[in-house]
């Protein structure tokens, strides 16, 4: 399930390579970014329920999946970064995104003590925040690639790309994204579970 940001981020996207007359499939590249937020959230929440540490194995889930995630979308748009340039854009996203969303974070570990419904709204938090974190991650990456376009991607140093990421990430509205990321995300759980 996409939401309207994704969506108008994938259009935006699509629109920049009819441009440079190259064709690629929008469909896919939402349901990447998709997948890879609801997995990881799932997992996530998984994770929230162990109190106190629940955050930080939470995050390294997010990590991992923000480095496939990246993989896989520049595989999708054309974009020929080697391994090593993902691994680092992606860990550099993942940095400031935590920051971003700290406060997602810090909750769900303080109320993770708390038995009962602290653990279960430590799980509810824990993947919430992952799957905003990954559908942001997800977001900046595409933005990254309008915004630059595909073939200065490919050419620039990792602290270009890091720097340009967190400019994009610094310009976007966190609260609304959380927001979205949020009711997306509380649609697919509950559909999960029938």
């Amino acid at each position: 399930m996409s939401g309207a940001m994704l969506k108008q981020a994938v259009r935006g996207l699509d629109e920049w390579m009819k441009q440079k007359g190259r064709e690629i499939n929008v469909d896919e590249i939402a349901d990447i970014i998709a997948q890879h937020a609801i997995t990881t959230a799932i997992s996530a929440a998984a994770s929230g329920v162990i109190p106190g540490v629940g955050g930080g194995i939470a995050f390294g889930i997010a990590s991992a999946s923000t480095i496939t995630m990246y993989g896989r979308l520049a595989k999708a748009i054309g974009v020929r970064l080697d391994n090593g340039l993902i691994r680092a854009l992606a860990s550099a996203v993942a940095a400031d995104l935590a920051a971003a969303i700290g406060a997602y974070i810090v909750a769900a570990t303080v109320i993770s003590f708390i038995p009962g419904a602290g653990t279960m709204g430590s799980a509810m938090l824990t993947g919430v925040a992952n799957y905003g974190f990954v559908y942001l991650a997800g977001i900046i990456f595409i933005e990254l690639a309008v915004t630059l376009g595909v073939s200065k991607m490919e050419t620039m140093s990792e602290d270009e790309l890091k720097t340009k990421a967190k400019k994009i990430r610094k310009g976007m509205d966190i609260k609304a994204v959380m927001k979205e990321a949020r009711e997306i995300y509380k649609k697919e759980a509950a559909s999960s579970v029938h």
